[in-house]
């Protein structure tokens, strides 16, 4: 687990829950997608139409993304601490070869 979830225990639980799901289905396509850090919401996009964001100032740092499909955790990032994305993990996996 990331050093920089210990200060944000609420996504920390939040990333040990979603390490039990299993991953989405290959063809899996979300109608919502959501962004966020520790501070909040950075983007969205519903219905791969609408799309929003909130701005933030510039000493407000991102620690973590975090990658919400329709309300689940997907992907927490800092040092990739969890994917549930086959097709992304697929990708990463071809990259490295």
């Amino acid at each position: 687990m990331s050093s920089v979830l210990t200060r944000y225990p609420q996504w920390q639980q939040k990333v040990i829950e979603a390490m039990k799901k299993p991953l989405f289905d290959i063809t899996y396509c979300p109608e919502v997608v959501e962004v966020f850090d520790q501070f909040g919401l950075l983007a969205g996009r519903v219905h791969g139409c609408f799309s929003y964001e909130c701005t933030r100032k510039i000493e407000e740092e991102s620690e973590f993304i975090a990658w919400m499909l329709d309300g689940e955790l997907a992907v927490a990032d800092s040092e990739v601490l969890l994917n549930r994305l086959q097709l992304l993990e697929k990708v990463i996996y071809e990259i490295i070869l």
